[in-house]
Formats: C-alpha cells, sequence, structure tokens
C-alpha cells in the first residue's frame, strides 16, 4: 500500500491544497498512511491541527513530504523554475493537475524523473465526462459571469490603464463571500446590484460545464445571451434548459460580436483551445464597443488573441487572481488568469478534494481503474500521452 503525501502548493497564486482534512480521514480509515507538508491547507483555510486530528502525519518540508510518500497528490504541475521536480524520483507516482502539452521543460522534468504521472485532466469516466475537470470548470464558469457583471460595473479605462471604480472592494469581498450560494443559484438581490448585466448582451463561446455555469450566472445578472456550442447534443441541452432571453446557436456572427458587452470563452478539446474571435475582428468589434473578456480556456492557449496596451501580441502575459483584468490595445477589460479556482481556495479545494479522494484511494491500494491507467501521462521516463508525444516530439510508448 502506497503511502500518500500532500505537497504545499508553491505555484505563484495557487491557494488550493489537493485533499482537504475530511477526505484525509477518509483515507486513514481505509488503513492508508498520509503525510501533509507542514502549511500545506493554510491559504484554503485548514490547519496542520485538523490534518492531525485526521490522522495524518505533518512533515516539515517539501523533502521530508517526498522522502515520506509514495503516491503525491498535488493541485498543480511541478514547478521546475523552483526546483520542485528535484525531489522527484523513480519510485513516485504524482497524481495532479499536470498539463504536459503545455511546457516541454515540464514534459522533460517529469520524463527524467522517471516517476509516474497520473493527470487530473486526462481522467475520463465511463459516460465519456472528465470528472476532475468538472468541479474545476463549474467554479471557472460560475467566476466567469461573476466577473463579466463586476468590471462591466466597476472597471474604467484611464491613459491605457486599468481603474476600479469605488465600492469594488467591498462587492468583490461580498461575492467571495457568498460563492457557494453563487454557484448554486442563489445570487440575492443586494449582490446582483452590484454586478448588473441587464438588458446587456453576453456571448458565451464553448456550452460544457465552465459555459453553461457563466450562462446560468449572466443570465440570473439580467444578461441577454448567446451561447455558441458546435456539438448538437450539447446545443439541445442548453436549448432545455429554459433560460430566458437566450439563444443557442452552432456559429456567431460578426454583428453578435459586434454587439456585446460580454465575452466569455469557455471552449477547447484535450489538447488546445480553438481561437473564436480573430484579431481584426475584435479590433473592428471594439470600435463599435468595449468589451468585458474572460478566457477561461487560458491553460489551454486561450480563446482569443490578447495585444497588449503597447500593441504587441502578448499571449505570455496573464493577470492574477489578485488582479486579474488587463485593458487590451483595443480598450477592452480582459481576463486571462490559469487558475481562477484559487480565488476561492476553500470551497475549490473541498470540490475537488472530494472529486479525487476515490482515486487516491484506488491508487494508493492498487485497485485496477481504467480509466487511471489511461490518464498516466508518463510512465518510468517514458511517454504513454499521444498529445503529449506530439505537443513536444516525443517519441510515444507502447
Amino acid at each position: 500500500m502506497l503511502i500518500v503525501g500532500v505537497p504545499r502548493e508553491i505555484k505563484d497564486h495557487e491557494n488550493r491544497v489537493a485533499l482537504t482534512p475530511r477526505s484525509v480521514a477518509s483515507l486513514v480509515a481505509s488503513g492508508i498512511k498520509v503525510s501533509v507538508e507542514r502549511g500545506a491547507g493554510a491559504k484554503s483555510g485548514f490547519s496542520d491541527a485538523e490534518y492531525v486530528s485526521a490522522g495524518a502525519q505533518v512533515a516539515g518540508d517539501a523533502g521530508e513530504l517526498y522522502s515520506r510518500a509514495d503516491l503525491v497528490v498535488k493541485v498543480k504541475e511541478i514547478q521546475v523554475g523552483k526546483g520542485e521536480h528535484a525531489h522527484i524520483s523513480q519510485r513516485h507516482v504524482i497524481f495532479g493537475y499536470n498539463h504536459f502539452e503545455s511546457s516541454r521543460e515540464l514534459t522533460n522534468a517529469a520524463v527524467r524523473s522517471g516517476a509516474t504521472f497520473i493527470s487530473f485532466e486526462k481522467v475520463i469516466d465511463g459516460n465519456g465526462q472528465t470528472p476532475l475537470l468538472m468541479p474545476m470548470s463549474r467554479i471557472a464558469g460560475t467566476l466567469a459571469g461573476v466577473w463579466s457583471g463586476f468590471f462591466h460595473n466597476y472597471a474604467f479605462r484611464h491613459d491605457r490603464s486599468l481603474r476600479m471604480k469605488a465600492g469594488a472592494d467591498q462587492v468583490k469581498t461580498k461575492f467571495i463571500e457568498d460563492f457557494e450560494l453563487i454557484a448554486e443559484g442563489k445570487i440575492d438581490g443586494a449582490l446582483a446590484s452590484g454586478l448588473s448585466l441587464h438588458d446587456r448582451q453576453a456571448i458565451i463561446f464553448g456550452g460544457g460545464t465552465a459555459g453553461e455555469m457563466a450562462a446560468r450566472v449572466c443570465h440570473a445578472l439580467g444578461a441577454k445571451l448567446t451561447i455558441v456550442e458546435k456539438r448538437d447534443s450539447r446545443r439541445k441541452y442548453l436549448h432545455e434548459l429554459g433560460l430566458g432571453r437566450c439563444s443557442v446557436v452552432a456559429s456567431a456572427d460578426y454583428d453578435a460580436i459586434k454587439g456585446a458587452s460580454a465575452i466569455i470563452g469557455a471552449t477547447y478539446d484535450k489538447e488546445k483551445a480553438d481561437r473564436m474571435i480573430d484579431e481584426t475582428t475584435l479590433k473592428n468589434a471594439s470600435e463599435v464597443r468595449k468589451k468585458v473578456i474572460i478566457d477561461i480556456s487560458i491553460d489551454q492557449g486561450g480563446n482569443f488573441p490578447f495585444v497588449d496596451s503597447t500593441g504587441r501580441y502578448a499571449p505570455e502575459s496573464m493577470g492574477t487572481i489578485m488582479s486579474p483584468a488587463q485593458i487590451d490595445y483595443f480598450g477592452n477589460v480582459f481576463v486571462r488568469v490559469p487558475n481562477m479556482p484559487s480565488i476561492v481556495p476553500r470551497y475549490a479545494s473541498m470540490a475537488l478534494s472530494n472529486a479525487i479522494t476515490d482515486y487516491v484511494r484506488a491508487i494508493a491500494t492498487s485497485q485496477a481503474r481504467p480509466e487511471l491507467v489511461r490518464a498516466t501521462s508518463i510512465a518510468k521516463g517514458k511517454v504513454l500521452d499521444e498529445a503529449v508525444a506530439r505537443a513536444h516530439s516525443h517519441a510515444k510508448a507502447f
């Protein structure tokens, strides 16, 4: 039986923890030993004492944690630039959001370690769903809807920079405190008044989990909606939601983009986000109406081009959960944040932990789970995932 380790996340602005004390207690009750790095849950509101009460041992630092653990369960990919890969050896199994396609350096470090990497984002269940992505997609979609209203009402442009109106901090605090209620569709009048999209047009590219949640929030805030979704079956499902003043279409025309006050990108495949609007279209549409643009799919490359305030195409330019918005060259408010759920870390950690606990138990006790086999991206120095091999010209092991 493998010993489970939960490290403290060291990626910038990552506030989540992979396993909560409740999940640790469940694993310990199954006879699994769990070690948690000191302070791993602090940013999510979980103390070391809670983990000890749940039956975990507390490791003093990352070195101690990795030396104890066989199965390392973490949120984000190993941080090569911060030396996290140096703790990993051939005996380790790493279970987390790996996104190897996005980084050759990360992939090469993982291959050199000789360890096995199982990717949350690659777990696909018997229904074709991604159960470890969906909880975070729900959160990201909900936040995208909230941010659309928030920045529409409280952001303004001054000398090509972004300024916030009085009262913005109070509204932000309120929607973070009430996030669980918002995610359940309970947006009260006081909160909604500060985020209103009344009679504004919102376009959402992608009608999956994230797009659906964004649509529900924008609808609650009073927006007129267009959801762009390629899949016939998903369009039928979205129609049946019965959201008022909502069109569900296979593609968006220029007039819809031109008239939109808010645009949300939430569409991607397993490898790379689709480019939904080109630079010329964005430029022309922005001359008619400035927009709030939320690009949920930024981890996969993003749905929209970002041209910074100097006129330079800048796909590497990101916001953070502390300062998410930027002004682009065309005067739009742009939100491109790769770890959106970290703005609500306790809620997000609980949602993630609940989703992964049974999979952690299966790996730790060597249970055969076909979806985990399929989600193994790299094993013992060999790339098993075709998309990763193609992205970085690695030979795929068969």
